[in-house]
């Protein structure tokens, strides 16, 4: 009887095992690869797709009803606290009108305001922003308007408006009729006809402008751009505005004549 032959060994079985190692390594070979692609995609969807930060949404509360009594007490804080660093914290926006505060006081030495008498509280919207609107009036000096705005968490003083600030006082700003540009804290309102100052270019138009630390009031010259946003201000109104002013020769012979370059903003703070 013939036995069974042993081929394991046979020259047919090499190439058979030959090509099954081949087979392993190449499957081990493009899982090796479906992985690193798998990674590389994952790590680029992560790097392209942030996980988005939750939103912080901060609360705004409601003023107290009625505000009077809580934005006076806010106005006589200011007026009791001691230095520029007590001031500055019961100020509205603080952190940019500080700096103000500092040139205000200290550089261009104003004493700091005193609160002999003050008016009941008016309240106002402006804008959608809740206040209440007093008149101060000082141990010396004429009375001046301050507003105390609800900021959505506390009442603060409208600093701004409380002293009128602007890069150059007022009566200097008159006196000296400076030829660079300054930004100043006034009223705009419309003047008759017959005050204005005759001879000024086609074109100009002629605005009423006071301010709290002068009772004359002086005529100030705009062009038509901005004359179309000064108009509507002053239909029956006298308001309040932040605007840049110089002083041109424009006037009959090259007199120099107030003149506004730009509306800042309308009210006192930017």
């Amino acid at each position: 009887m013939s036995q069974p032959q042993d081929r394991s060994n046979s020259p047919e079985a090499a190439p058979r095992v030959f090509r099954l190692e081949n087979i392993i390594i190449t499957i081990l070979l493009l899982a090796a690869l479906m992985i690193a692609l798998v990674v590389m995609i994952s790590e680029g969807l992560i790097h392209r797709k942030p996980k988005a930060k939750p939103e912080i949404v901060t609360r705004l509360d409601l003023p107290p009803s009625p505000m009077e009594s809580a934005a006076l007490a806010a106005l006589e804080a200011f007026f009791e606290a001691p230095d520029i660093a007590a001031k500055a914290v019961l100020v509205r926006d603080s952190s940019r009108v500080r700096p103000m505060m500092e040139n205000y006081y200290d550089f261009r030495r104003h004493p700091f305001p005193t609160l002999g008498r003050v008016s009941p509280g008016r309240s106002a919207s402006f804008d959608g922003t809740q206040m209440v609107l007093f008149e101060v009036e000082p141990f010396s000096g004429p009375r001046y308007p301050a507003a105390v705005v609800w900021d959505g968490h506390r009442f603060a003083v409208d600093w701004e408006s409380l002293s009128a600030y602007g890069t150059m006082d007022w009566i200097d700003f008159v006196e000296s009729k400076p030829a660079t540009t300054q930004t100043l804290r006034a009223f705009v309102s419309k003047i008759p006809d017959e005050l204005k100052i005759a001879g000024l270019p086609e074109g100009t138009s002629q605005f009423r402008i006071e301010h709290r630390d002068d009772p004359e009031p002086i005529i100030a010259a705009a062009d038509e751009a901005v004359a179309a946003l000064l108009t509507p201000l002053t239909d029956n109104l006298r308001s309040p505005v932040t605007l840049e002013m110089t002083w041109k020769p424009i006037g009959p012979g090259g007199t120099p004549v107030a003149s506004i370059s730009r509306l800042i903003a309308t009210g006192w703070s930017q």
